[in-house]
């Protein structure tokens, strides 16, 4: 067995040519045929990426503005729901009020209609005693007298005393 070392240790240089070629060949393919559609494909892989990207910020904007809108309608929400709760506070108020004023005013209606009934009550009670004061006092001056015409001068002195006496009590 001869092995020559220096065949082993130095490679043959046809063969390194043809290796070389071979590789050149490849890469040849490699770069016609792959590395354009490759680039391309990663360039529409990255507008997607991008365009996603993009959307996802825009959306973010929305959502950042639909959140400010909808926080603004809260608040106004809010303060139209205060506002109702007032006015309707403000007009229960003014209901009880309104409704106390007329059940005092039919309250003060029927005091004085019964004052005016008692009035009249007493009034008429006043003339009925003092017709029967004059017709008590005429009679026992009748019975004492026994004259006429003294009757109509007793009954206008006793009328005006009965008046005297009431103007009295009035007072």
């Amino acid at each position: 067995m001869d092995i020559e070392v220096a065949e082993q240790l130095f490679p043959n240089v046809l063969t390194i040519i043809t290796q070389l070629c071979a590789t050149g060949v490849l890469l040849f393919f490699a770069v016609k045929f792959l590395w354009q559609p490759g680039r391309e494909m990663l360039a529409k892989r990255q507008e997607l990426m991008q365009s996603r990207l993009d959307d996802a910020e825009s959306l973010k904007a929305e959502a950042a503005q639909d959140k400010a809108a909808a926080a603004s309608e809260l608040k106004d929400m809010q303060s139209r729901v205060k506002t109702m709760m007032e006015t309707a506070k403000d007009e229960a108020a003014s209901e009880k009020e309104r409704i106390l004023e007329d059940a005092n005013r039919q309250a003060q209606a029927t005091l004085d209609k019964a004052a005016a009934t008692i009035e009249k009550q007493k009034a008429e009670m006043r003339r009925d005693i003092q017709r029967e004061i004059v017709d008590v006092a005429l009679a026992a001056s009748t019975k004492l007298m026994g004259e006429e015409e003294l009757k109509e001068q007793d009954q206008r002195a006793l009328e005006s005393f009965v008046r005297e006496i009431q103007d009295e009590s009035d007072r």
